[in-house]
């Protein structure tokens, strides 16, 4: 008694059922990591947070699809890759004001130490990959 089987993939509709469970699978990554990188984002007025949203999901080649997660408000980039040193200048005054500590300070020149980088959207990103393997 023998036992034998016969296999035949269809291209074609293999990659549409692969494709339509890539796209599931990137739709779940970018819900979770949207949420994630909300959670993670450092808080002062919440601006930041709300700006976090979920780009488009492509298909871009056989059996690939390709998505993103974004932060759209206009800092978000300085606030995630960070700054280095650099000074601040007037742009339409003879000085720049600000408070200190309850006083008005006017300067014609401030050195801005920079600021450290906080990659909410990348932590997020990788932190979700890896509970989803």
């Amino acid at each position: 008694m023998g036992v034998s089987a016969r296999v035949e993939i269809h291209d074609v509709e293999f990659d549409r059922q692969t494709t339509a469970h890539a796209r599931r699978r990137m739709a779940s990554w970018k819900r979770r990591t949207a949420t994630q990188a909300r959670a993670d984002v450092p808080v002062r007025t919440g601006n930041l947070g709300r700006s976090v949203g979920e780009g488009a999901t492509r298909v871009v080649g056989p059996r690939r699809v390709s998505g993103s997660v974004h932060a759209s408000a206009d800092y978000a980039l300085y606030v995630h890759e960070g700054t280095r040193p650099h000074l601040i200048r007037p742009r339409r005054a003879q000085a720049l004001r600000f408070q200190i500590g309850g006083r008005t300070v006017f300067a014609k020149l401030v050195r801005h130490p920079g600021t450290r980088a906080r990659p909410f959207l990348r932590n997020a990103g990788t932190r979700v990959a890896a509970q989803m393997r």
